[in-house]
């Protein structure tokens, strides 16, 4: 009884056309329009044309913080072909055509339920169709862009769902046993320079060089270290997402740079990696959270080297898998070949 008295105390509708909604919401709908215009017009060069993330259903929740449990309602964007929308409102955006099944709602009954738990998304079903539920909240939208500012944050999560459905990469994320080694370490430091030189570089053949010396850096730390090639699943899950990211701020405000920190700053992989080498506090970043911006980085390459990446992803290679047929470079070098490279990179400043 408590718990209905609160829901009661607190639901609302927010209002049924735009001008009626508060200041958070117009900024969530602006922001999805944008969304939603470039998915619409410009589909491929933010993943393939057939990923129309302005046509996918989504749930938005609103709620007062990061990872609230305190939600307001809801709304039911492109969701009517799942749900009877009949008992909904209706939210209207004249002029808008990205914004046209736009329902709010108070609850979903049973289904909202997860809502309520400390988190920033989850899935609902409807009709069988799994779809993103996902929390936003003020701060959002006045924060710098950045890996948790709304735009990004949200389809990141949503092109888990809905374009990776399928993919099983994620099986074998996680990496046992990471050396944390000198050893490794100062091999590491080669290959990420290697991702600064190959995304500055304009030249291709000077690209198809780097990557073949790239080639040669992993094929030795996987046979030196076996366990390290789970990095790759990491790097096609979680590298494709942040790859969407990067692709949709090039195409609209150009705010969210590689490696960007929480102020929107942007940092380069070897500035990364030497400070993340240099703690052991640190050390666990390398096994996953890395993952993002390199397998980001070598969607940026393959899209110069190889225009067929995105559908061998989504057959089952990963990037670096993509890289080494393309090269064909089985060859793993010796530790004076490791030595020359290293030499020869570490020239490079930023």
């Amino acid at each position: 009884m408590l718990l209905l008295v609160f829901t009661w105390l607190i639901k609302r509708n927010p209002g049924c056309t735009y001008a009626e909604l508060d200041q958070t919401d117009q900024a969530l709908f602006d922001a999805l329009t944008r969304q939603y215009a470039a998915f619409a017009t410009k589909p491929a060069q933010l993943w393939t044309e057939n990923y129309r993330y302005d046509k996918a259903p989504l749930i938005l929740v609103r709620t007062n913080r990061d990872k609230g449990c305190l939600w307001y309602y809801i709304y039911l964007i492109n969701a009517s072909p799942y749900i009877d929308t009949a008992r909904y409102q209706k939210v209207a955006f004249p002029g808008n055509p990205y914004l046209q099944d736009v329902y709010t709602a108070k609850s979903l009954g049973s289904r909202s339920l997860a809502y309520w738990l400390p988190s920033n998304f989850t899935y609902t079903s409807l009709s069988n169709q799994e779809i993103l539920a996902f929390k936003y909240f003020p701060e959002m939208f006045r924060m710098p862009a950045s890996y948790f500012s709304f735009p990004y944050f949200s389809m990141h999560e949503a092109f888990h769902l809905y374009a990776q459905k399928g993919w099983t990469y994620d099986q074998e994320e996680y990496i046992n046993d990471y050396p944390y080694t000198p050893e490794h370490f100062n091999i590491l430091k080669t290959e990420y320079y290697l991702y600064d030189i190959a995304l500055r570089t304009t030249d291709t053949a000077a690209l198809s060089a780097i990557m073949k010396d790239w080639l040669m850096i992993r094929n030795y730390r996987y046979l030196r270290w076996p366990q390290l090639i789970h990095e790759t699943n990491s790097e096609a899950m979680e590298g494709t997402a942040r790859y969407l990211e990067y692709r949709y701020s090039d195409l609209t405000d150009k705010n969210l740079p590689f490696l960007s920190n929480k102020n929107g700053q942007p940092s380069t992989f070897r500035i990364v990696i030497d400070y993340v080498t240099a703690d052991p506090s640190r050390y666990h970043l390398l096994c996953r959270t890395l993952s993002y911006d390199k397998g980001a980085a070598l969607g940026f390459i393959l899209d110069r080297l190889d225009s067929q990446w995105k559908e061998k992803i989504n057959r089952g290679q990963t990037q670096y898998e993509i890289i080494r047929n393309h090269f064909g470079v089985t060859y793993t070098p010796g530790g004076e070949v490791l030595k020359r490279l290293r030499q020869q990179y570490e020239q490079y400043k930023e």
